[in-house]
Order: structure tokens, then sequence, then C-alpha cells
């Protein structure tokens, strides 16, 4: 509550600290939409060219589909990706910082003024940033929405981390 729709340039850690009581050692978790719109990583379709790849995949896709397929979308998707794992029947992308994803995590629902959202392009490296700004000694986790299989139901994933590690060791320890 009270926290205002997020624009390029706006304070997280300031918006979040005028609106909840943080104490040393919580965790902050914050949707990476979030992130992505004060980080500016809103873009609009036409400031992407589409290469006789992203051409061809669209092609593919409303084939498939049957429905039209933006080759300006195709050629974001991949402008943000480090790897193509897929390109139909859906696009499947590899983040340069590891994260496997449908669309490179683009996303078109939660904008308002561009035509997409785009991931932050290192979520860890905003988490420190954000954990550096807070006031309280706070871990950042940011999280992006990751569809199941047969798109039953979503899962929260944490695609970047700052003061909290995201795994144990298990190795030699009894299950």
């Amino acid at each position: 509550d009270g926290i205002p729709e997020i624009k390029s340039g706006d304070s997280l850690s300031t918006l979040i600290e005028n609106n909840t009581e943080l104490i040393d050692g919580d965790i902050v978790i914050i949707a990476s939409t979030v992130v992505s719109k004060s980080e500016g990583r809103a873009a609009n379709l036409s400031d992407f060219n589409p290469s006789l790849y992203a051409k061809s995949i669209a092609t593919k896709l409303e084939k498939i589909t049957g429905k039209p397929k933006d080759a300006r979308f195709a050629q974001a998707i991949l402008d943000e990706s480090s790897e193509i794992i897929l390109d139909n029947p859906f696009i499947l992308s590899r983040m340069s910082f590891g994260h496997i994803c449908v669309n490179a995590g683009i996303d078109r629902s939660n904008i308002l003024s561009h035509d997409i959202l785009l991931l932050p392009s290192d979520p860890s490296k905003s988490a420190a940033q954000l954990k550096s700004q807070f006031s309280s000694n706070v871990s950042v986790i940011i999280t992006d929405t990751c569809g199941r299989p047969f798109r039953y139901g979503q899962s929260g994933v944490a695609i970047g981390w700052a003061g909290i590690s995201p795994q144990r060791d298990w190795r030699g320890k009894s299950d």
C-alpha cells in the first residue's frame, strides 16, 4: 500500500522504506517488473529492426498458432537473449545472467506507456545496488514469474539476489 506506479528513475529503496518498516535481517522481495520500470527497461516494438531470423521465427510461429506474430517482438527476444534454445513451437531462451525463460522474459501486460518491458539486464547487480541503498541491513531478491508446464499455474522464481545465498551445499549430508 502507498507505493505508486513505478516510473523510470524512481528510487525503489526510498519508496519501500517510506511505506514499510524494515529491520536488519529482513528479506525484501521485489518483482522484476518493478525493477525494470525503475531502471528504464521499457521499450517500443518500433525500436527493433527485425532480422531475417526474427522474420523466420515469426512466420513459423504464425503457422503453428494461426495468429499473426510480430517479427519486431521476435527481434526483441533475440536481442535480449544470449542463446535461443527453441524457436518453435515457442521461443525459449537463455539470458546473459543464466535464467532460461520463454520470450526472454519480456512482459507485454504490466506496462502503461510502452509496448514491452524487458527484464533487468543484470538482476543480481540490481539487487546489490538496491541492498546498498536501504538504511537497514536487508537482503534483496528479485523475482520473475515463470509459467508451469501446459500453463497450469505460475511460479515465482528468484532471478537476482544480494545478501543471501541462493542455495545450500548439501553434498555429503543426509537427505
